[in-house]
Formats: structure tokens, C-alpha cells, sequence
């Protein structure tokens, strides 16, 4: 048994898919080990005509990404087959917690490991109006620049 005094404590219990209920053992659509509907880069599933979008296919379970799986699995509809899961680039995310966090585009970590050259700039989220206004000053934004933009 460990002991630990804190000030505040996080309790995150996941998020699972919710998908019992949908029927799926009358198709050939096939679930995941974790009860999520298993896709491929274009959100298809193992059945013929059906694609799964959003916190139903597991995967990050933002808003953003969900409206992105919207426009892989429009271009397909429409006979384009352009975009993939693949090649979704950019697509921003935040998890509502204090402070906030939020990313779009490359991290530091995977900017480095991609050999992408960059300026990183920080700024505290305390020269932010939103943050004077709640008076509350905590956080830094990390933005990396193209130097040659």
C-alpha cells in the first residue's frame, strides 16, 4: 500500500465505444478487442457499404477528428478516395482540463524525429485575455514556426 498526500487528484477511466447495443452480431462488421468497430484508412468496415465515424471506431474520441472521418468518408461517397486516415494532417484536438490542452499540426517530439526544421517560440497563456479575464494565468503555448515562412 502506498500513501500519497495531494492537493488535487485526476480520475481518468477511459472511454470506451459504445457499440453493444448496435446489432452488430447480425452483420459481418467485426469489433476490436476493446469493443470498438474495426476500420481500415478509409473508415471501412468488413461489411459491404458500412463505414464507422467517430468515438464508435476507437482512436483519438475528439470533435475534430470525428468531422475529419466526416470528410474521408464524403470523398469516397462522392468517388474521389482521396483522403485517409493515413493522410490527416493538422487536425486539432483539446481535452478540457486546467489548464487547457490543446495541439494542431506536429509536436516537438515528432518534429525532431521527422527531421522537420523549425523555430519554436513560447508564450505564457498569462499575455492571454481569456486567462486575465478568468484570472487564471497558468500554461504556455509551444508554437513551431517554418523558419523559412
Amino acid at each position: 500500500e502506498i500513501t500519497i498526500q495531494a492537493s488535487k487528484v485526476l480520475a481518468a477511466t477511459g472511454r470506451k465505444a459504445n457499440t453493444a447495443s448496435l446489432g452488430l452480431e447480425n452483420t459481418d462488421v467485426k469489433l476490436t478487442d476493446r469493443g470498438a468497430i474495426a476500420v481500415d484508412e478509409y473508415l471501412r468496415t468488413d461489411a459491404e457499404n458500412i463505414w464507422a465515424i467517430g468515438d464508435v471506431k476507437g482512436g483519438l474520441q475528439f470533435t475534430y477528428i470525428s468531422l475529419d472521418d466526416y470528410r474521408i468518408i464524403m470523398d469516397q461517397l462522392k468517388g474521389e478516395n482521396t483522403r485517409t486516415t493515413n493522410n490527416r494532417k493538422a487536425v486539432p484536438y483539446s481535452v478540457f482540463i486546467t489548464p487547457t490542452l490543446s495541439n494542431v499540426g506536429l509536436t516537438e517530439k515528432q518534429a525532431k524525429a521527422q527531421g522537420v526544421n523549425y523555430k519554436l517560440f513560447k508564450y505564457m497563456t498569462s499575455s492571454v485575455p481569456k486567462a486575465q479575464v478568468l484570472e487564471d494565468p497558468k500554461g504556455v503555448f509551444k508554437v513551431l514556426v517554418d523558419p523559412e515562412t
